[in-house]
């Protein structure tokens, strides 16, 4: 039985196949969640906004409890009665609390936060540098896969796959982070945003299909 992540090299040439993956696995996986420009997430520090320091692994029930904590504290209510000023910067306040909490409690926002933090960001998914064509083929013969199924007892083998890794990933990135290896965090980083966007891919098709 052929294993799932088998690579096959049989419908096109490996440059035309790696252009091709890079284009349709961008996107969605390594965009930042907010509507501000690069120069300014570059120049914000999610973690010190939270009051954490600046490393991978975090308690997510620290984290949601800070963030309900902070959330609390900066809540309309409380300047009822405080000038349009005040009110307004407490509303400014509690937006960039908001917007770190969804980059911090992501793995994959994470890592790429902290990447830019160091001066080291993943600029775009197709940086030849870091890009590891055995996982691009890897990726399009999953990409197939999921294509190929009409049912999501068919994608849900492919789905927790899918995931094994992405976990295998995160744990490799925080003892890159930990260690200090930034380069291997980067390279880290740029695989998991692939297997991050074949799992939105799984998910979104199992939806469709269980909707006919």
């Amino acid at each position: 039985m052929m294993h799932l992540f088998t690579i096959s090299l049989r419908r096109a040439s490996p440059s035309i196949r790696c252009s091709s993956i890079t284009a349709r696995f961008s996107g969605t996986a390594a965009a930042t969640p907010s509507s501000r420009t690069q120069e300014e997430n570059e120049k914000t520090d999610h973690f010190h906004i939270l009051g954490f320091e600046r490393t991978f692994t975090i308690p997510l029930d620290e984290l949601k409890a800070k963030y309900k904590h902070l959330m609390k504290d900066l809540h309309p209510d409380r300047y009822a009665t405080a000038t349009k000023e005040v009110s307004d910067q407490k509303g400014s306040m509690a937006t960039d609390v908001t917007r770190a909490y969804g980059v911090v409690r992501d793995p994959l926002l994470r890592a790429q936060h902290l990447l830019e933090l160091h001066g080291t960001p993943i600029e775009e998914l197709n940086d030849q540098s870091i890009i590891d064509h055995a996982l691009l083929f890897e990726v399009m013969e999953i990409r197939e896969q999921i294509e190929d199924a009409s049912s999501d007892e068919e994608l849900r083998p492919i789905l927790q796959s899918s995931l094994t890794k992405k976990d295998e990933l995160i744990d490799q990135l925080a003892e890159a982070f930990q260690e200090g290896r930034i380069d291997d965090a980067k390279r880290t980083t740029a695989k998991l945003q692939y297997w991050v966007r074949i799992e939105e891919t799984i998910v979104g098709k199992m939806t469709s299909v269980h909707k006919h």
